[in-house]
């Protein structure tokens, strides 16, 4: 008798532990979902706000030319804003399934993330410069992604250098090991404020992070980490902060 009413009592506790854990679980994703409707919802009401504004204003005939060219580039920003936005969204809902692989040298997909930084208006009166080395930096990566989360770090780069008094210097570098790759991403911004360095690399936490959706961080994170690397605040002072990016080859 007592050994069926340990049992039982077993069972009713393993029950109750499921029933507590599925609950957690359930409140965590509505959390999410919803840090995650508010960060989207707050950025698209931003850009189509702007876009609304100026097609108003280039409706008007009397409009000069020269002010007409300034809200046109102004609408193209805000449509490339919500592009980057809308990329960095499917990107992220789709980590976890299957890479698409292939032989890539990492360098050639950190010259084209910093072709498109260079466009970008968060770079402007930015030096960002690619030291040269001779690594071997071949592996087998699904480009776009690992092409995004260079991107990425490169812009919160930028962002961050904006902010120096002085110098305004976005550093990159590569290196290689034999089995993995990585790229050094080094700013000359104010540096990474300690208390949310806990948090810098949580989804849809835009606090004390620059403006956007607070998915860029945590988006390249989860792509190094699906290429068997990760991706680390390696140190952070004024005048200097170093974010690390590394992923495994997989040649063989």
């Amino acid at each position: 008798l007592e050994v069926r009413y340990l049992s039982r009592a077993f069972e009713q506790m393993r029950d109750e532990i499921q029933n507590a854990n599925r609950a957690l679980l359930e409140s965590e994703r509505l959390a999410t979902i919803g840090r995650m409707a508010s960060s989207v919802s707050h950025d698209l009401r931003h850009y189509l706000a702007a876009v609304y504004a100026n097609a108003e204003f280039l409706a008007s005939p009397a409009l000069p030319v020269s002010e007409r060219a300034e809200l046109y580039e102004e609408i193209r920003l805000a449509v490339n804003e919500t592009t980057d936005m809308l990329d960095s969204l499917l990107i992220f809902s789709r980590t976890g399934t299957a890479l698409h692989r292939v032989p890539t040298t990492i360098s050639s997909l950190v010259d084209r993330a910093m072709a498109l930084i260079h466009k970008h208006p968060d770079a402007d009166k930015v030096a960002v410069r690619l030291e040269h080395g001779e690594a071997d930096t071949m592996a087998a990566v699904d480009s776009k992604q690992v092409e995004r989360a260079v991107y990425n770090l490169l812009l919160n780069a930028c962002q961050s250098a904006r902010e120096s008094t002085s110098r305004r210097e976005v550093i990159v570098s590569l290196d290689a090991g034999k089995d993995s790759v990585s790229v050094t991403i080094v700013d000359s911004g104010p540096g990474v404020a300690e208390e949310i360095r806990a948090s810098l690399f949580d989804p849809f936490v835009s606090q004390g992070k620059q403006k956007g959706t607070g998915l860029g961080l945590t988006l390249a994170c989860s792509v190094a980490r699906e290429h068997d690397g990760d991706v680390k605040l390696v140190s952070s002072r004024a005048g200097e902060t170093i974010f690390r990016l590394t992923v495994a080859r997989h040649l063989s």
